[in-house]
């Protein structure tokens, strides 16, 4: 069975923000998007890495279409704009944990 274009448009895009998920200080990233809007500058220091660091990842984000930017000043400010990921993000831990779980034979 072949795929329309339409249904391989949509998985593509569904593996690109999958992409943009696939490392964990995007993820922690996200996770302090979810209270406010934060700069660069503060993100890179809340999670103890390079202001250059931060701003590659948050343009990972904002490319997949999960977070955006508003320019502040001479600040640019970021704000999450798909939550949902984040609930993914912990639906895909508990599914981990569950069957690490299984696998040792404690659930």
């Amino acid at each position: 069975m072949s795929m329309t274009e339409e249904e391989k448009t949509r998985y593509e895009l569904q593996s690109y923000m999958f992409k943009a998920l696939a490392h964990p200080v995007r993820i922690q990233l996200l996770d302090r998007l979810k209270t406010r809007s934060w700069c660069v500058c503060e993100l890179a220091v809340e999670v103890g890495i390079d202001k250059s660091v931060a701003s590659k990842h948050l343009s990972q984000l904002k490319e997949a279409g999960l977070i955006d930017d508003e320019k502040r000043g001479t600040q640019v400010e970021y704000r999450l704009v798909a939550p949902c990921v984040l609930e993914l993000a912990n639906c895909a831990v508990g599914m981990v944990l569950e069957n690490r779980k299984r696998k040792l034979g404690l659930a």
